[in-house]
Parts: C-alpha cells; structure tokens; sequence
C-alpha cells in the first residue's frame, strides 16, 4: 500500500525520520510531507505513533488525466463496494489545480458525482455527503495533470491529541510542532537519563504535556484511537488496530512509571489556569507542576537532574511592542545564566533577531513554521563559556535600553562596587565645584580599570543636570563579553546614583582618534543646552558630535586666557567652538580673530558669541586652513594674545598636508609668533600624551611650562590629559 502524510511547513525532513523508525518504506520526503509504502499495519502505526504528522493518507488511486473529463472518468471506475455503501456518509476535500480545474470546489464536485453516480447506477441509492461529521473522508489532489485520491485514515489533524477539547486558547502553538522542536532540542534523550524539563513561559502548556507524552512513551494518537476516520471504512482490520492500540496502552502505563520531573511557570494567571486543565485532561496532573512565576524568578527545584529549558516567549508582532520584548528576552537570558547553568535550553522566536538579547551564544539553531510564520529555535548549552552580554543598541540612549531590558544589573556586586567609588567622587568634587562655580566637570576616569569609563557631569540652564559618558575601546586582550556586562553595570546604576533619569545619560565610545574623526557627526539630533564657565554661557551638545563642543580639561587653560586677554586683543588658532575667545570677551578683550577650517564649528561658535551678546564687530570669526593661512597670513595689526590649541593629527580633505603637532609644532609657533605684538604672549597647549616641546629650537623665546598649573581638581587623576606653555619673545 502507498500513503501520505502531511506535515506542518518545513517538517517533512523530521516527519521522514519519524517515519522510518516506525518502520515504514520507501520514505520520500516532499514539499507538504512524506510519501511511504507497506502494509496496513504501517498505515494504522503512522496514525497512532506519528508526534509531527497532520494527516495520514492512503492512496486509492494514481493516475495521469489526459482531459478535465477523465477525472471524473477515472474516479466512476473504482470499485467503491470495497471501501463504503450506500449508507455511509462522505467528504470530500480537494487541493491542487491543472486540465482547466482552478476551483477546488469544481474538483471536489467531480469526484462527488462520480462516487455517488457509481453507488446509483450499482445499488440504485446514492451515499449522503456530510461535511461535519462523514464516516469516510476522502481527499484529491492535481498537480498540472497528475491525479491523485486518497482516504484520510486520521479523519481529523493528529495535532488535535484530544487534550485541549472545550478550551478557547489564543493562538497556541500546534501540538505536533511543539513536539517537533521538543525531538529537535534533543528531548527524548534527555527525558532517557532522567532530566528534568522547565518552561519558564509555559501559556497554555504545550511544551509540558508533549514532553510528558515523549518521556513516558506515549502514543499521541491513543485518546483518540476511537475516533480515526478509518473505523467506518470497509478495509478495516479491526484487529490490527486493536493490537497496536493495547500495545500502546501497555507501553504508557509502563512509561508511566520513570516519567521525569517536569515544571512549568507563567506570569499570568489566565495562562497557568488553562495549562493546569490541560495537563489535568491529558492525565498528567500528578506528573507536571504548574506554578504562577515571572520569568526572572525561574528556577530548577535543587535535587533535579540538569535538562532541558524549553519556550516559545512572545516575539513583538505588534506595533509598539517591540522595547518590551526585548526586556523580556534580556530577563529569560538573564534567568538562564543565573539559575541553570549545565542545562541545555531551547528558545523559539519568530523574530530571530530577538535571539541575540539573550545573551547567549547559541550551538546551533533550525528553522521552523508556527503557522505561516517563519521562526528560529535557538540551541544553547547554559555554560558559562558560552555566556554574551545581550546586544542592546549601543547608541546614545544605552543608559535607557539598559533600565528597560537589564534593570537588575544595578544589585550586582560589580555595579554597586562602582557606584561606591561614583559617590566617593562625587563626595569631594560636589564641594570643590560648588566653590568655585564650576557647572561641567569630570566626576569618573577609569578610576576602576575594569570600568574603563570617562563620566562628565554638566547642569544645565535648560534641562537640569546630564552625564556623557565615554567607554575607552577595551584591548583586545580584555574578554569582551566580560567588558560589556561591566559597561551595562556601570550604566545600570549612573540614574540612581546622580539621582536622573537614565534619558539624560549620553553613551559614546572613545577611541584613538586619527585625523578630525572627532568632529565627525554621530547623530543628528541637534539638541543644544547651555553651562555656565568662568561667568560666561557655553553651547553645548550632548548626542551629535563625539565631543560636546567643550574640552573641559582645558577649563583652566581658557581661564587663563581670557584673563591674558582683558583689554587686548586675542588670536584664537584652531579655535574650534571659539569658547576660549567668547570667555575672553565677557572678560573684556578689546578685539579678537578666532580661525578654524570647520563651518560647524564656526557657527556653533557665532552662537556661543550671540548668546553672550558677544559684539561681532570686535570679535570676529574665520573660515580657514590654519596650516595654510599661518603661511601666508594678511596684513594686519599684531595680537597681544594668542591662542595655539591644535589637533595632534589632521589629515583634513581641506587641508593642505598633513599636519603632525610633535612634528610641525616648531613652525606653527614660528608663524605664530610672527603675528604677536611687541611683549605679548603666546598660549600653546595639545593634548598628544607623548609630546615633547623642542626647546632648542625655540631657543629665541622665553618658555614657561603651566601645565600644572593648568589641571583642575577633575582631572588631577589624569596629569598628561593635556599640556600647556606661555611663551613670549625673549
């Protein structure tokens, strides 16, 4: 005999193998199932054993039509006497088109009269068609010219294993899918050496009921052995089925008895009540536990045997969804690596890129269908070798990602050993900037080297107070997934700590910069907030920019200058935002030029002059290649002050050259020079950790290193932040 069975989507290699070891031959898997041959004997097994088939068919008739009219031609010539009378009732279902069919209903109407003009041309009564509830349920299919008609022997979906009879359940996954991922996470192995099986996210319970059904050896088609669509059919051998059915009682009952543990947990209450009356309706109730549990407080009961983790979380299909999914994927994570560390885990998501909030390196992973959908189940081992940090998105908002999907972080050891260095800080530096008026201030720099952070700490006039936060990039010799979960740490408890909210903590990652890739645009949200520094208003921007339009270890440097500057006039080279001049001119310099190759940063710096009703007149602004105009500077009155703060390297498209400040530092000071007015004074600084002033060199000026005297209290942990010289003509 040649049958078919049908298979959820992307099953059928799974369905084959299921088939084979229930001895079946000639096993072809297909696009919508499995093709096998052998006796009735096989046939009855597939329809009482089979965990992933929908339907088993036996194949009646196959043949090739040469006209839309041979298939009624060819369905009229079976012997029906051998499979019904005239008195059975019957249906019929039709798939497939070809020979002009392209309506299931006009196909499934032709094999209806020819069944029915048979049985009155042979009897002289014609059999009832009942779509409810037939005794013989038959099925056709067409594929281009090729005809097929099968009996249904199932008569119904095996799916339906009869334990969810009466019950209203939202979209639940389907029984034999269910099972399908339960064989693919390796299950029936597990369940042999007395593993255990927890779902932390159990809804209706499915994942526990087939586990059950696995582990004791049961046949998922025996509760409804009395309800096969092959009973009325008149090839019946009543004794076969009666056979394995008995046989199958046999292996249950003794199955029974080594069943392993099995847990199931839910958050809400409506679920654990539907999946505690299915457990109860497929008999398993002294046998799966059903607890009301959030996710985060799963845990293995401590003398279980390590298993297996198994659930299907909700995967965001809605709008609006998709922040709380993600949290709920950090905490399922979270709850692995805390409570089962040496369990296998299987999670199912249709959305697969929620699988890397878990945190967890997964050892393989297979496609599957829930209905249409197309979905992933992950497979980790829960060791700690395997163990990633979830992939929040690392933008500018992390501090809010992290409250929403990791808020728990914040009571780790770690996060709280941070926190208590954060208010030591804060402890000494709140009193030092409250005496010296100072708004915008570093309060953390790798203090920890295992939180490899730089915090700053500004209040603004606008929106109160913020923190902008840089992670150093970590070597390569530093475990990443470790150098994560430290930096979630971290931000986890800055909002409790500083006292705001986690949406006014900026991350940013610093790196070594080469060239301007500082002052290359991150974001664009253009927010802008104003500070108070040394009694003048400064723009800054918290998001766009790597830097925020402030150095604020240069604090002092620019102090300085514009005391230099009082009554004066001032050169601001490389001037950047120009928060140096604008500071001189609320100090009263009488003029000032500040250059810079940059038009954002010209304008940001015409704001930061407007914003303080700075005179534009006086107080000019300059497009240009500094390098370049030093070489060739226009004719104009000497400067009593000059501002010399360039970058350590530029590779500028705009630029002529390169510029190297340890290199070219000599020349650029030269030139200068030449533009500083008889006694004046000339303020050089860089922040290259490395330089070195070459004094000899310079021989013609007179040089004072204030590089001490220019690190505020903020930065006194890191003396080579930056470096800085008066010079003026010997």
């Amino acid at each position: 005999m040649k049958f078919f069975a049908t298979a959820p989507n992307g099953l059928s290699e799974l369905l084959k193998e299921e088939l084979q070891a229930l001895g079946a031959q000639s096993v072809k898997a297909q696009p919508r199932g499995v093709s096998f041959e052998g006796g009735l004997i096989d046939g009855y097994r597939a329809c009482l054993w089979s965990r992933l088939a929908n339907h088993v068919y036996l194949v009646l008739l196959e043949t090739e039509l040469d006209t839309q009219e041979d298939l009624y031609a060819s369905v009229r010539a079976l012997d029906w006497s051998r499979h019904m009378t005239e008195d059975h009732s019957f249906a019929i279902s039709f798939t497939g088109k070809g020979m002009g069919i392209e309506h299931t209903h006009f196909g499934a109407l032709k094999i209806k009269d020819a069944i029915v003009d048979f049985f009155r041309d042979t009897t002289g009564h014609r059999p009832a068609v009942d779509r409810e509830y037939p005794d013989i349920q038959l099925h056709g299919h067409l594929n281009r010219n090729q005809f097929t008609l099968s009996l249904d022997l199932s008569g119904h979906s095996l799916h339906q294993r009869g334990y969810r009879e009466g019950q209203q359940v939202k979209a639940p996954l389907k029984e034999n899918v269910a099972a399908a991922i339960l064989i693919r996470s390796g299950w029936p192995e597990i369940a042999a050496q007395e593993g255990a099986l927890v779902d932390p996210m159990c809804g209706s319970g499915t994942f526990l009921i087939e586990a059950a059904m696995i582990a004791s050896d049961t046949a998922p088609g025996l509760a409804k052995a009395h309800n096969m669509g092959f009973l009325s059919w008149l090839g019946h051998q009543r004794e076969i089925w009666d056979g394995l059915v008995k046989d199958a009682e046999q292996r249950e009952a003794a199955g029974l008895v080594n069943i392993p543990p099995i847990f199931g947990s839910d958050a809400h209450a409506g679920a654990v009540k539907i999946a505690r009356q299915a457990v109860q309706q497929a008999g398993y109730a002294d046998v799966i536990e059903v607890q009301m549990l959030p996710v985060n407080q799963a845990h293995p009961q401590p003398e279980l045997q390590p298993g297996l983790v198994v659930t299907n979380p909700p995967y965001g299909e809605r709008l609006g969804e998709e922040d709380e999914v993600k949290a709920l994927y950090v905490q399922i994570g979270e709850t692995l690596k805390r409570q089962f560390v040496g369990w296998q885990a299987a999670v199912l998501t249709c959305n697969k890129e929620l699988g890397l909030y878990l945190g967890l390196k997964a050892k393989r992973d297979h496609a599957f269908f829930n209905g249409a959908m197309e979905c992933k189940l992950f497979r980790f081992e829960v060791e700690e070798e395997f163990f990633r940090q979830p992939a929040l998105k690392a933008g500018a908002d992390l501090a809010s990602e992290v409250e929403m999907s990791m808020a728990d972080l914040a009571n780790t050891e770690g996060a709280q050993m941070f926190a208590n260095r954060l208010r030591k800080n804060l402890k000494t530096l709140r009193k030092w900037a409250d005496r010296n008026k100072v708004f915008a201030y570093r309060v953390y720099d790798a203090d920890m080297p295992e939180y490899a952070l730089a915090i700053d700490y500004y209040h603004t006039l606008e929106a109160g107070e913020w923190l902008v936060v840089n992670e150093y990039a970590a070597p390569k010799t530093v475990n990443a997934a470790k150098a994560k979960r430290r930096l979630y740490e971290a931000m986890a408890v800055l909002p409790e700590v500083f006292g705001i909210t986690a949406e006014k903590v900026v991350y940013k990652v610093r790196q070594k910069q080469k060239g301007t890739s500082q002052y290359e645009k991150l974001e664009e949200r253009k927010d802008y907030f104003t500070i108070i520094e040394n009694d003048t208003k400064v723009r800054v921007n918290f998001t766009d920019y790597l830097d925020t339009g402030l150095f604020l270890d240069h604090r002092d440097v620019r102090a300085l200058v514009a005391k230099l500057a009082k009554g004066k006039d001032l050169l601001n080279l490389f001037c950047y935002t120009a928060t140096a001049t604008a500071q001189a001119a609320v100090a009263g310099a009488k003029n000032s030029l500040s250059v810079d190759m940059s038009k954002t940063y010209l304008y940001w710096a015409k704001h930061n002059f407007m914003t303080n009703n700075i005179d534009l007149r006086h107080h000019q602004l300059l497009q240009e290649d500094v390098v370049a105009w030093l070489k060739n500077p226009p004719k104009m009155e000497p400067f009593d002050v000059i501002f010399l703060d360039p970058p350590s390297f530029s590779t500028s498209k705009r630029m002529e050259g390169v510029l190297d400040i340890q290199r070219d530092h000599v020349e650029l000071i030269e030139q200068a020079g030449a533009l500083l007015a008889e006694g004046g004074v000339l303020v050089f600084s860089n922040n290259m950790q490395k330089f070195k002033l070459d004094t000899d060199a310079l021989s013609g000026w007179q040089i004072e290193d204030i590089t001490r005297k220019t690190l505020p209290e903020d930065f006194k942990r890191s003396p080579k932040i930056h470096q800085a010289w008066l010079l003026s003509k010997s």
